[in-house]
């Protein structure tokens, strides 16, 4: 019988699960379908229970080398008027959020991947799977295939695999996106945190410091964040062009002109696309989704890569010391993690048209009421509760790690 577990996926959610299993001895084959991983994405913000992972699996302290502690979360508008300012010491006195750059993050999970020696199956597509009572095969690409215990899929908000599941589900492509780069700090530009600028919910630009991106870079990386329609993605660069893109978002906030001197050429812009993926359960027999491809969201709540490490956290906790088949452990998982997702699902789809969108009654709200609530002392920590990544429940509930 095969004693393996595959895992698709080499991103956050996939790496992470493949330590965390392998770390209790748990025999595993990590597929990535592209031959060269490299990070893509923007840079992360790692909330306290995120960094609860990280320091369980003994990486907290390489991330916070790498990475810049974030206090307080602040967005306004060009009018002045204050939306969001969210302190982590109103939660704990020691709580923070950790901006770091996606390739940093990747770099600490990867090698981890390797030191445990890992089976890291590079250039290996998987275009399916079929399983039976004892395993599961999969169809991967050239023709051949492979037999496992159990598969866990973690390749993304976009996974075909995860239609494999028979499960009810959908996958609906948010209606905007993003253009995001990481530019190194002018002298002199000042040590921000978390801040974001909006207008209505059609502009919004956001800058969060993200450290380094290896130990041997000196430079002091803020990731820049600027919304935009999916249909407008493919074509801001033609149609818009760079320089007037970058007049945009000074005309929106003045302050971010010293550091878009380093923004020089198109490329440096990457594109990012979310989707709401929804899934009735993440199990499926000896198959289970995790991270994106389990619960995909918007970036509003800055939750996609602390859910995936949580994923990868509470698989294992639900593993350890059970002699149990993999369709009990991942059935165990499921109720475990059920009331945490769906609660950061259901606040993903609620806040996003206040942020993202043509709307304008919703943004006109926001703007009235958040900042305003924000200053009610059950209110705030309710927030800061919400972005920490603990809240299980609209009125109660903590997640417990």
């Amino acid at each position: 019988m095969p004693e393996s577990v595959a895992i698709v996926g080499a991103g956050v959610a996939g790496a992470a699960a493949a330590i965390r299993l392998a770390e209790q001895g748990v025999e595993v084959d990590l597929y990535e379908a592209v031959p060269e991983p490299r990070p893509i994405g923007a840079g992360l913000l790692l909330q306290p229970t995120g960094q609860r992972v990280q320091a369980a699996m003994g990486l907290l302290n390489e991330a916070l080398a790498l990475g810049t502690r974030v206090d307080r979360l602040f967005g306004d508008t060009p009018t002045g008027r204050t939306v969001l300012d969210m302190s982590y010491r109103r939660l704990r006195a020691d709580a923070y959020g950790l901006g770091i750059q996606r390739g940093a993050l990747m770099g600490l999970l990867w090698s981890r991947v390797q030191a445990l020696g890992i089976r890291w199956q590079r250039g290996v597509a998987v275009d399916g799977f079929t399983q039976d009572a004892a395993s599961v095969t999969l169809q991967l690409s050239g023709g051949t295939s492979a037999r496992h215990a159990a598969l866990i899929v973690a390749n993304g908000s976009f996974s075909r695999l995860r239609e494999g599941l028979r499960v009810a589900q959908h996958a609906r492509p948010f209606p905007w996106g993003a253009v995001w780069t990481v530019l190194p700090a002018p002298e002199g530009f000042p040590q921000i945190e978390l801040r974001q600028r909006f207008r209505a919910a059609s502009q919004m630009l956001g800058l969060m410091p993200v450290g380094k991106s290896s130990h041997d870079d000196r430079a002091r990386g803020i990731n820049l964040f600027w919304s935009l329609p999916v249909v407008e993605l493919d074509s801001w660069a033609s149609r818009i062009g760079l320089a007037a893109l970058k007049q945009q978002m000074t005309e929106l906030f003045p302050d971010v002109a010293p550091l878009l001197a380093g923004l020089r050429d198109p490329a440096q812009l990457r594109e990012a696309r979310y989707a709401d993926v929804w899934m009735r359960r993440w199990h499926d027999g000896r198959v289970l989704a995790i991270g994106d491809c389990a619960h995909g969201m918007s970036p509003q709540l800055g939750q996609g890569a602390n859910m995936a490490l949580i994923d990868a956290h509470e698989l294992a906790a639900e593993l350890r010391g059970r002699d149990r088949g993999w369709p009990a452990v991942f059935e165990g998982y499921t109720r475990r993690r059920r009331a945490h997702i769906r609660f950061y699902g259901q606040a993903s789809r609620g806040l996003t048209p206040m942020f993202q969108s043509h709307a304008v009654v919703a943004p006109w709200l926001r703007d009235r009421f958040f900042g305003w609530g924000g200053r009610l002392p059950y209110i705030h920590q309710q927030s800061i509760a919400t972005l920490a990544g603990y809240k299980t429940g609209w009125l109660w509930g903590r997640l417990k790690l």
